[in-house]
């Protein structure tokens, strides 16, 4: 008899938390309910039922707003809630990233600084081609947004095509460091580099480590950080076109500004020569390109469409 109770309880509570996922709150209630008037102390329908409460007050919250309100108030909830590591927290977060996108969707909205928008939304639901195009459409209209960056760089990662994502990460890290510092690439070897230098010299360390690109940058009213990284593109440029003077006179200045990084560039050029780790999503080493591939590569890592 205890067997059998014992097998109802995980049924039961099974279907409840299947029922939550869905976000049927109604029949997720009356299941877990019904476990508890038999085991008052189930620990797994307490906390199921717990979380049915949690979502039924965010929705009834949500529901007396409107418009953006109604929709940061739902991101908020959802950012608070914690979700565990099972096949169910994960349909839940599903049902609900998918609730929160049709809001949106219904509302016109696209973007709610800092860290929502559609993009985002159906980068987690697993559509990575959506994400880019409403990534890259959003970034036309706010391009100073550098988690935007982040999540365009994993859309494209997602897809296989890690070299244009890579190009896409180091746009966003010149551009807006603060706000990818807290983000965690699908790059694992970009985020240790993160983690190791800080999001401002992920780029230059990023270069001299094989990960990153150098892209085109504007450095007016630039940190430090983006005029080493300039000084790193200056020299290598004049040393792919053999333009000694102007090699000399880029690495003279990162010298001055960056003691630390000449000297790492230097061993870097040094190696240049042999055979290198091929980058991260490449099949070739980028140290070793042509001049004529490499910017090639440099206009493909930008925030070209069609690619």
């Amino acid at each position: 008899m205890q067997l059998d109770l014992f097998q109802w309880d995980l049924l039961e509570t099974g279907k409840g938390y299947a029922c939550l996922a869905q976000l049927d709150l109604a029949e997720a209630r009356s299941r877990f309910a019904r476990v508890l008037e038999a085991r008052p102390a189930h620990p797994a329908a307490t906390a199921g039922l717990q979380a049915v409460r949690y979502w039924e007050q965010a929705f009834r919250a949500v529901a007396a707003l409107q418009g953006e309100r109604a929709v940061a108030l739902f991101w908020k909830r959802l950012q608070a809630f914690s979700f565990g590591s099972g096949e169910v927290d994960r349909e839940l977060r599903a049902s609900l990233l998918a609730r929160l996108q049709q809001m949106m969707a219904e509302e016109g909205i696209d973007y709610l600084p800092p860290d929502l928008c559609l993009g985002y939304l159906s980068l987690q639901l697993g559509d990575a081609i959506a994400a880019e195009s409403q990534l890259r459409t959003l970034i036309e209209t706010v391009p100073g947004e550098g988690l935007l960056y982040g999540y365009l760089g994993d859309a494209l990662w997602r897809q296989g095509r890690r070299e244009i994502a890579n190009g896409v990460y180091t746009i966003g890290l010149l551009r807006d460091p603060e706000r990818l510092s807290a983000h965690v690439p699908c790059n694992a070897r970009l985020a240790a580099v993160i983690a190791a230098y800080g999001a401002a010299m992920a780029p230059v360390h990023g270069f001299l480590e094989g990960i990153l690109p150098l892209v085109e940058l504007e450095e007016s009213s630039a940190t430090e950080a983006v005029r080493i990284y300039g000084l790193l593109r200056r020299s290598e440029r004049a040393r792919r076109r053999r333009d000694h003077a102007a090699m000399m006179a880029a690495r003279r200045e990162l010298q001055n500004l960056a003691p630390e990084v000449f000297t790492a560039y230097l061993r870097f050029v040094q190696a240049g020569e042999q055979e290198q780790p091929p980058r991260e999503g490449t099949k070739e080493s980028g140290r070793s390109r042509p001049k004529d591939e490499r910017a090639t590569h440099d206009r493909e890592a930008g925030l070209v469409r069609g690619r």
